[in-house]
């Protein structure tokens, strides 16, 4: 089936945590790996009682575009989908006021996930 279609009014939080759940754990338990980082990013925007489910269910579709960038993240399609992403989430972040946890979490979140790919 097509993910794309059954994230479309299908459940975004369950689709997002599949693929997060595919990618490998970190190796090192005081460092997270990028499954942790998604989690955490997946985790803060789920929480964020300032986005509108429209911006939530595009940052979560932006969330799930990096899990699967980085199942092959040194792909340049992959690297390509990822650095959209991450652009893409910054721009739904940055109509958000910014004493939100889900900004502060970003901002700690996404440079760690981009060096992933070699941003």
């Amino acid at each position: 089936g097509s993910v794309g279609g059954n994230f479309i009014g299908g459940n975004a939080t369950g689709n997002v945590s599949n693929i997060i759940n595919q990618l490998p754990s970190s190796s090192e338990p005081d460092k997270p790996g990028i499954k942790e980082l998604l989690t955490q990013l997946q985790a803060a925007i789920e929480a964020d009682p300032n986005l509108s489910n429209d911006d939530r269910n595009d940052a979560l579709e932006q969330v799930k575009d990096l899990a699967e960038a980085a199942q092959n993240p040194n792909d340049g399609g992959m690297k390509e989908k990822a650095a959209k992403a991450g652009r893409m989430l910054g721009r739904i972040i940055s109509g958000i006021p910014t004493a939100t946890q889900l900004v502060e979490a970003c901002s700690k979140l996404l440079p760690l996930i981009t060096k992933v790919f070699g941003f």
